[in-house]
C-alpha cells in the first residue's frame, strides 16, 4: 500500500456487548471492496473507555489501514458508519 495513493486509518469502537462482531465488520469491509479499495484490518482488542458512552465503559477496538487512488467519498462511509447502531465511536484520519 504505498505510492501516490490516498490513505487513511480508521479506527472502529464497537460495543463490546454485541456477540456478532464480525457481522459488523463484513458490512464495512464489503462497502471498501465493492469501491475496490485496498484496506488491512487489525483487531486492536477490548479497551476501557476514558469515559462512558452510550452506557459503555468499554469498546472493542479495530483499525482500518485503508489504500484507494482516488480520495474515499467520506459522506457516504459516514453515512455507513452512522446507521450502524453496534459501531460507537469512529476516527477516520488522512495518513
Amino acid at each position: 500500500m504505498k505510492g501516490n495513493k490516498n490513505q487513511y486509518q480508521i479506527i472502529l469502537v464497537i460495543n463490546p456487548k454485541i456477540e456478532d462482531k464480525e457481522t459488523i465488520l463484513k458490512k464495512v469491509t464489503t462497502w471498501f471492496e465493492t469501491k475496490k479499495i485496498e484496506f488491512d484490518q487489525t483487531h486492536l482488542g477490548l479497551k476501557e473507555l476514558a469515559y462512558e458512552v452510550e452506557k459503555n465503559n468499554k469498546g472493542d477496538f479495530w483499525s482500518l489501514e485503508v489504500s484507494s487512488e482516488s480520495p474515499i467519498n467520506l459522506k457516504e462511509f459516514n453515512l455507513l458508519l452512522n446507521r450502524e447502531v453496534s459501531i460507537i465511536r469512529y476516527l477516520i484520519l488522512k495518513v
